[in-house]
């Protein structure tokens, strides 16, 4: 069973998921801890090489491109926060007095903070729908050179 209480932590991940994973090894590790897991594969783009997504349940989901591990998407029932406090049990208006780096972005429609984290607000409940940590180099401007 996957622990959904462990901390958050931006640039690195959470529990047994690190950013910079390899997808074989995760694969390995979610198939010798008995967990199930669905894949959706998003095809190649004249830009983008194919991206795996790993889903388990719908409390987490990994983004692999080129079988490296680079965005985590916790929602749901995932309880752990990040180092300030901030999990999905928080309110937007909350999230905001905690860290005033959060910028909402609207070409995107979430809210981004300077210190390695996404947040997605669910508009009736006014709490958060999903935290996204990933690494590094998703917020520069060569990230789709995919060189990591």
């Amino acid at each position: 069973m996957i622990d959904l209480t462990t901390p958050i932590v931006p640039y690195k991940g959470t529990g047994i998921f690190e950013v910079y994973a390899n997808y074989n090894d995760i694969i390995a590790k979610l198939q010798a801890m008995h967990i199930e897991y669905a894949e959706e594969i998003w095809e190649a783009t004249d830009v983008d090489p194919p991206w795996i997504i790993v889903n388990i349940d719908d409390d987490i989901a990994l983004f692999f491109v080129k079988e490296t591990l680079f965005k985590i998407v916790l929602q749901n029932n995932f309880k752990g926060a990040l180092p300030n406090g901030i999990s999905l049990n928080t309110s937007i208006d909350d999230a905001q007095k905690i860290d005033p780096t959060l910028r909402y972005d609207d070409w995107e429609e979430f809210f981004e903070s300077a210190a390695g984290y996404w947040l997605e607000e669910n508009l009736d409940t006014h709490k958060l729908w999903s935290i996204s940590i990933f690494m590094p180099e998703v917020e520069r401007d060569d990230f789709q050179k995919y060189n990591w």
